[in-house]
Order: C-alpha cells, then sequence, then structure tokens
C-alpha cells in the first residue's frame, strides 16, 4: 500500500512537471513571438521616421531660400549658334510635350495697356517690398526650384497694397502667381489669400478687415475650401457668396510648391476668375451699378506659424483689347497676352486664350499674311536677346500651326529683340511694355 502511494506521488510529480515544463515552453514561444512582433514595430517605425524625415527635407529643400538669383548668361567663348542651337533643343522639346488641351476652355485676355508688374526683381532678398504698404509684414525671397524673386506671407491678417494701382478703371485685368507652403492635411483654423475689389475710400485705410468698404467683391484660394468669393452690398439683400473646391488646395493636393496661377477680368460690374486654366466664378453683378470702386488690394489670413503663401508675377492691364480691328483694319496688333518662362521660348499655358482669338481671325480670314515678330526688354546680352526673340516669334507660329489649325502660308517669324523698345525706362512697367509679341499684316 505504501508502494502504491509513493509510485502514485511520484507521477503526480512528473506529470506536474511535464505540465510546468509544457506551459514553460508555450510561455517562451509567447514571449519570443511578442518579442519578434516588437522588433518588427520599432523597425516598421524607423522606417516611417526616416521616410517623413526624408519627405521634410526634400520639402524643405524645396523652399529653402537662396541669396543670389540664378540668371541664365551667355557663356564666355560662347557663339550665337551655340545659344541658337540650344533654343532650338529646347523648342523642340516644346512642340513635342506641350499641348494647350486642358486650356481649350480658356478665354482670359489681358488688357491691351499694361500700367503695372511686379515680379520683386528690383528689391533686395530679405526686405519688404519697396512699393508696397502692409500692416503686418511680408519678406523678398528666391526660391531654389524657381527662378526670380517672390514676396513671402506668413502668419497674421494681412493687406497689400500696391503703389503701382492708382487707377481702377471700369474695365481691367489682374494676373498673378501664387505658392503655398503648408500640409493640406494638417489641421489650421485658416490658410486664405486673395483680393478684394471695393468702394473704401483709401485703400490704405482698414488693413485689418477683410470686410472693407460698403460694397465690395472678395475673392480667396483658402486652404481648407478651394475657392470661395463674396459680395456684399448696402442692401444686404443682395449679397451672395460660393465656395467651389479645387484640386489644386485639396487635402490630398500635391502642388505644394507649384505655382497656381489666378486671373481677375473686370468689365463693369462683371468679375471672372481663373485658377490655371479652370474659369471658377463668372458672376455677372458682382458690383452694383453705381458703386464707386477705389480700393484694389490683396488681401490674406493664415493662423499657425511656419506656414505661407508665395506670390509673384503680378500684372495689372487696362482697356479692351480689340484684337480683330488692330489686325484685319490696322493691319498691326501688339499683345502682352502671350506669355513665356523667364529667359526660355516655352509657351506658358495662359497664352491659350490669346492665341486662340488670333487663330479664330486667321482661319476665318484665309487670304491674309502676318508676320509675327518677337520683341524682349534691354536687360541681358544684346545678341542673346535678339535670339531669344526669334525664337519666341518661332514658338507662337509653331503653336498656332499645330495646336490651333493655321494654315503655314499665312505665317511667318522674325525677331528684333531690344532693338524696338517703347518704353526706355528703367522701371518694371516700362520692361513689361517691351517684352511684347506683334503681329504685322503682310
Amino acid at each position: 500500500m505504501k508502494t502504491k502511494f509513493i509510485i502514485r506521488v511520484f507521477l503526480s510529480c512528473g506529470l506536474l512537471l511535464g505540465m510546468t515544463n509544457y506551459s514553460n515552453a508555450q510561455i517562451l514561444k509567447k514571449l519570443k513571438k511578442r518579442a519578434k512582433e516588437t522588433v518588427n514595430r520599432t523597425l516598421e517605425r524607423k522606417v516611417e521616421e526616416k521616410a517623413e524625415q526624408k519627405t521634410e527635407q526634400a520639402i524643405d529643400s524645396l523652399f529653402k531660400l537662396r541669396k543670389k538669383k540664378k540668371r541664365k548668361k551667355k557663356k564666355k567663348g560662347q557663339n550665337t549658334k551655340e545659344i541658337n542651337n540650344g533654343m532650338e533643343n529646347e523648342m523642340e522639346e516644346y512642340i513635342e510635350e506641350t499641348s494647350f488641351e486642358a486650356y481649350s476652355k480658356f478665354d482670359f485676355t489681358p488688357g491691351e495697356t499694361i500700367i503695372g508688374f511686379e515680379d520683386f526683381s528690383q528689391d533686395e532678398i530679405g526686405d519688404l517690398p519697396a512699393r508696397w504698404n502692409t500692416n503686418t509684414s511680408a519678406e523678398v525671397v528666391s526660391l531654389n526650384t524657381l527662378e526670380g524673386k517672390w514676396m513671402r506671407i506668413g502668419k497674421g491678417t494681412s493687406a497689400f497694397v500696391a503703389d503701382f494701382i492708382s487707377e481702377i478703371p471700369e474695365n481691367f485685368t489682374l494676373e498673378f502667381d501664387i505658392i503655398f507652403d503648408f500640409d493640406p492635411l494638417k489641421w489650421a483654423y485658416s490658410r486664405r489669400i486673395g483680393f478684394i475689389i471695393s468702394d473704401l475710400e483709401n485703400p490704405n485705410y482698414q488693413l485689418d478687415k477683410r470686410q472693407a468698404g460698403n460694397n465690395f467683391f472678395r475673392m480667396n484660394l483658402a486652404g481648407d475650401i478651394g475657392s470661395e468669393y463674396f459680395k456684399v452690398a448696402s442692401n444686404n439683400q443682395l449679397n451672395t457668396d460660393a465656395r467651389i473646391p479645387i484640386e489644386q488646395l485639396s487635402k490630398n493636393s500635391t502642388h505644394r510648391g507649384i505655382p497656381i496661377h489666378v486671373a481677375v477680368w473686370r468689365q463693369k460690374s462683371r468679375v471672372r476668375v481663373y485658377i490655371d486654366e479652370k474659369k471658377i466664378f463668372d458672376i455677372p453683378r458682382a458690383l452694383e451699378k453705381g458703386v464707386n470702386v477705389n480700393t484694389l488690394r490683396l488681401q490674406s489670413q493664415i493662423s499657425e506659424e511656419n506656414e505661407y503663401f508665395y506670390i509673384s508675377n503680378i500684372r495689372y492691364a487696362v482697356g479692351k483689347p480689340d484684337m480683330r480691328n488692330k489686325l484685319l483694319t490696322e493691319g498691326k496688333l501688339v499683345t502682352y497676352g502671350i506669355t513665356f518662362d523667364t529667359s526660355s521660348a516655352l509657351l506658358k499655358p495662359e497664352s491659350h486664350g490669346t492665341l486662340k482669338k488670333i487663330a479664330t481671325i486667321l482661319n476665318e480670314n484665309p487670304e491674309i499674311q502676318v508676320q509675327i515678330v518677337g520683341h524682349t526688354d534691354a536687360d541681358g546680352d544684346e545678341n542673346y536677346n535678339l535670339d531669344l526673340s526669334m525664337m519666341r516669334a518661332s514658338a507662337v507660329e509653331e503653336a498656332l500651326i499645330n495646336q490651333f489649325g493655321v494654315s503655314a502660308e499665312q505665317l511667318s517669324s522674325n525677331g528684333k529683340g531690344e532693338t524696338e523698345l517703347l518704353d526706355t525706362g528703367s522701371s518694371l512697367e516700362s520692361k513689361a511694355k517691351n517684352r511684347r509679341v506683334e503681329f504685322i499684316r503682310q
């Protein structure tokens, strides 16, 4: 009996020991699995952190400020033929890759007389722009991915008044380029930039007010909305507003660091607003009849630190271009609506509206022949400017033939460089008037 008891105790202990070993093995197995999962999670987190760091570095480098602007100059020993060949290669790439299809419904044409232009080229990096008034601050900067200088606008509710906008006629056009530097997915109370047309007596009044005046039309690019406008009248029953999403400022936007072109066209009470290739707003009664407009200025509202808008290439023009009469009756059409990248013969897409109207006139009058003549300002090398003007005229000719169906027999092209300046002044407006394309009936 005693022996059986001892055997049972022994068997029980062995069973317990076996169970303990099994449990320990299971625990060890679970611990190993958890350790492996922890290591994997740690590795994944490290990879994500590294990827985020690289992304931030890439974005930061996009907006890294340069102290000096890159300028394309004729190299020592480089002859005109070499420059010309380089431009021809550039033109071939343009013809092969660039299309105006996206701008097929773009009907904007700028005013025929430029009265204001700003690209901040005469301002020093780091300074407040000399020809502007504001209630906050702004800084002239250059970006390492784009030519030219830009006005950087940061946190605050701000207004920006340009000295060169001294008259506001019933018919005018206003164009400018905007770049945003913030993460569209990140929440912010406000990220807005735009313009206001108002009956405010003096544009320098109420600079801290977004709704300035008793009658006004205000339009914004808004980081959390896309685009918006507000019309306010003395009779508040006439007030209207609207918001339209745009791809460039959507939450999934990849437009950070890429210029957005804004074009405004006022014709008496009617105001049209274009963003890149699309007409976003066309408001027939944006301003009520009898409203005396005294103020046209830029406005912004940014709520967060280290988030910015950049603005440049501001062009203000007046008068409605009568292209048909100029070309068919007077025999000479001077246009500022055909524009190019800096020091380049590549046509900007916003040239589409002007090119389309000229093509329509030529296609409706196949018997007439015109010579396209390119002109530059007097900045830079004289021979380079001559070659550049010839290549730009050729680019216009190619676009009219290949994109708009104009007969090649109707067209020829030439360039005059800086030899026929319309304005010999040194102001930005003078230089802008000299950069033009002419169509001369033969």
